[in-house]
């Protein structure tokens, strides 16, 4: 039998990884063995051995390859809100969040890390996935800063507190969600969730009114 191109096995090694991926959500990373992935992706034993140790091995994989999720969301953004940095949060947390609704392979990871993975030693940190997969925190804690610059929000505000706050908010909203998405549709209610969410930053947010500035402004 011949040997595998390297693109081949690059092929293989990819096919591997979507279908953890999938198996992982499904069942959980305890409860799936690297047999089990082997025979999802209809490949042998050895063929997974070959690519990947271990089980963990293959779960730091799929995180260190996975894109974060601002850069797989940066070319739907409108790029319309660059002095308006509340606006510019807005865009970014509804797009996100309809990206995570939309997005099967998304939901997926969203689904590993929050309701069926258990970390162990050698696995990365929880925190590592956390701060790779959800909204950048630097990036919130700059466009509150510019926000409070302008006017948009108060100087008296604990951004330290405020980003807590958030970072709840949003977790929380994808966490319940995975456990039952038929409960509401998360997609067309992101709009909403973050502009009630937007309001305990300001007290004089109005999206609708920017949105109508905006149209007349293009």
């Amino acid at each position: 039998m011949a040997r595998k191109t390297k693109e081949e096995a690059l092929k293989t090694r990819q096919q591997l990884i979507e279908m953890a991926i999938i198996l992982f959500a499904e069942y959980g990373f305890s409860n799936t063995t690297l047999n089990d992935i082997a025979d999802a992706a209809q490949v042998t034993r050895g063929a997974i051995y070959w690519h990947f140790e271990n089980k963990v091995q293959l779960f730091n994989e799929i995180w260190q390859q996975q894109p974060a999720l601002g850069d797989l969301i940066d070319s739907q953004l409108s790029g319309h809100w660059d002095e308006n940095p509340l606006m510019q949060m807005r865009e970014k947390l509804i797009v996100g969040l309809q990206y995570i609704a939309s997005n099967p392979r998304q939901r997926a990871l969203m689904q590993i890390l929050y309701h069926k993975c258990e970390f162990y030693e050698d696995m990365l940190s929880e925190t590592y996935i956390r701060e790779k997969i959800g909204f950048n925190h630097n990036h919130m804690r700059e466009l509150l800063v510019r926000a409070i610059a302008c006017g948009q929000a108060s100087h008296t505000l604990d951004l330290d507190v405020i980003l807590v706050i958030l970072h709840g908010c949003f977790s929380g909203i994808i966490k319940n969600w995975l456990m039952k998405m038929s409960s509401y549709d998360l997609f067309q209610q992101a709009p909403l969730l973050v502009d009630n969410t937007l309001r305990l930053i300001a007290s004089n947010y109005n999206s609708s009114e920017w949105l109508i500035v905006a149209d007349k402004a293009g």
